[in-house]
């Protein structure tokens, strides 16, 4: 059975389609295609390499930046031991006038009068750094002051500082420990 359902051509017979093309443009279109795929292999290999270089240049570029913050922390560090040598070194002086006052014969009136110029030097070597006392006075305020009682007077006012409260810049070093105005239930009732 020469040409029967199921079988391929017959020998000597071209394929539908194939007839109207010669060998030659055959072989020059499959040419032409094994270029293009190497073309396309070069092409990938050098995107393959580009994308090498450039993410090795993205490592090189986090390690430079992760040395950089642990430079800066290291500086950071180093910065604040210096300032707290320098500050600690100043306060070495009070240290050393406190004990020449109690070691000192004089009298209680004496005494109490060095350890007020020793306290009014040591507050303005504080002031020489920023600190600033806050106002013990006026409105309370929870971002400055921390209420501990309260006590009849106009409502939300600061009736007596109880421990002094400090300021560094614009933060809180310490907050102003306040007692803190507030009218008596009997005031309320008769008003």
């Amino acid at each position: 059975m020469v040409g029967g359902a199921g079988e391929g051509p017959a020998e000597g017979t071209e394929p539908e389609g194939v007839s109207s093309m010669s060998n030659r443009q055959l072989q020059s279109e499959i040419e032409a295609l094994r270029d293009e795929v190497d073309s396309l292999k070069k092409e990938l290999d050098k995107q393959a390499s580009n994308i090498s270089y450039y993410l090795d240049a993205a490592k090189r570029i986090q390690a430079d930046f992760d040395n950089y913050k642990k430079r800066v922390q290291r500086d950071r560090e180093e910065f604040a031991k210096q300032a707290n040598d320098k500050l600690i070194s100043e306060l070495l002086g009070f240290v050393d006038d406190l004990e020449r006052a109690l070691c000192s014969p004089g009298s209680v009136d004496e005494l109490k009068k060095g350890l007020c110029q020793i306290q009014g030097n040591l507050l303005a070597l504080l002031r020489s750094y920023g600190l600033t006392e806050m106002p013990g006075e006026g409105d309370f305020d929870p971002n400055l002051h921390e209420a501990l009682c309260t006590a009849e007077g106009e409502e939300g006012k600061i009736c007596e500082v109880l421990q002094k409260g400090y300021l560094l810049g614009p933060r809180v070093i310490r907050h102003a420990k306040v007692k803190v105005g507030k009218i008596s239930e009997k005031g309320e009732e008769n008003g």
